[in-house]
């Protein structure tokens, strides 16, 4: 297996996502591989049952905010005042809707490309890996329920939910199969971007939320790359712009594609058109910027 391309979560900033997908599919970069989680998971099913890149930038910005949930909050603030049974905070069957008719379950079960996605059990904790044999509705509206504000899936009885609890960004999956060359995209500026020093709580808080969303593909590298202080495989992280001796590197070579600022807690659910627009342009325009290497070891 030559290429994988991993997709982390992150609610609504997955159109980001798209806009990175448009790109790789201009200079015909093909993954062999591709795993997500969350929205990730989502994206990785679009694009593993044939969607090309045009028709998921077209999915994503014109499907707005009413199309895809809707509050419940009486329900969900009763059960917190009054402990009733536990409620999320929306409903997310439009969503499903949006996804029945969207991605073409058949053609992703024949599809050449891999796919991956991750769920969480809610009663063990465990994660739960996905492929394409399996992958079901049902998997994905799990692996993008983020707790408490979305509903958690039943699949043979059991309750699960969003994977990013223990694997926002599970390139995992692709060193286990000895890829050789990995995208991850990340979902959140932290460890690709120096970002300022927090001024408020609610900044405060907002990084400890960005750190949750990088955290499990920046404990990866640390326990496989010495250079991040692991001492397993040999893995080159490729920063943007620059090839590092690509030729000379044995192991697998991990390229990042990021967001550049702090996208903030309200892009999380924000599935507005205007939103979409915006992270699509800047997916696309930073993976033409930060994945300049791969573009020279091609030419070379």
């Amino acid at each position: 297996m030559e290429r994988a391309l991993i997709l982390s979560g992150g609610g609504s900033r997955g159109a980001f996502q798209a806009g990175v997908w448009k790109y790789l599919q201009e200079i015909e970069w093909i993954p062999d591989l591709i795993s997500g989680t969350s929205i990730g998971a989502v994206n990785a099913a679009a694009i593993v049952s044939g969607m090309p890149a045009e028709r998921l930038i077209h999915l994503w910005t014109t499907h707005a905010r009413d199309e895809i949930y809707r509050f419940q909050l009486l329900k969900f603030i009763a059960a917190i005042l009054f402990k009733r049974p536990l409620r999320p905070m929306l409903d997310t069957n439009r969503m499903r809707g949006v996804l029945t008719r969207k991605i073409d379950l058949a053609a992703l079960r024949h599809s050449r490309t891999e796919i991956i996605i991750t769920t969480v059990n809610m009663l063990t904790g465990r994660l739960h890996l996905y492929n394409n044999r399996e992958i079901s509705i049902d998997h994905l509206v799990a692996s993008s329920a983020m707790p408490i504000i979305f509903p958690w899936q039943c699949i043979n009885g059991e309750p699960y939910w969003d994977g990013g609890v223990m694997a926002n960004t599970p390139l995992f999956t692709a060193l286990k199969r000895g890829v050789k060359e990995v995208i991850v995209v990340l979902l959140s500026p932290v460890g690709h971007a120096a970002l300022p020093f927090p001024g408020t709580l609610l900044d405060g808080l907002e990084l400890v939320f960005e750190h949750f969303l990088s955290g499990s593909y920046q404990t990866t590298l640390s326990a496989i790359n010495p250079n991040h202080g692991g001492n397993g495989q040999n893995v080159t992280v490729l920063e943007a712009g620059g090839d590092h001796g690509v030729s000379e590197v044995r192991g697998p070579r991990i390229r990042v594609v990021a967001p550049s600022r702090m996208l903030g807690f309200r892009s999380l659910l924000n599935f507005s058109t205007r939103q979409a627009r915006q992270l699509v342009d800047e997916g696309y325009r930073n993976a033409r910027e930060q994945l300049q290497s791969l573009v020279n070891q091609d030419i070379a």
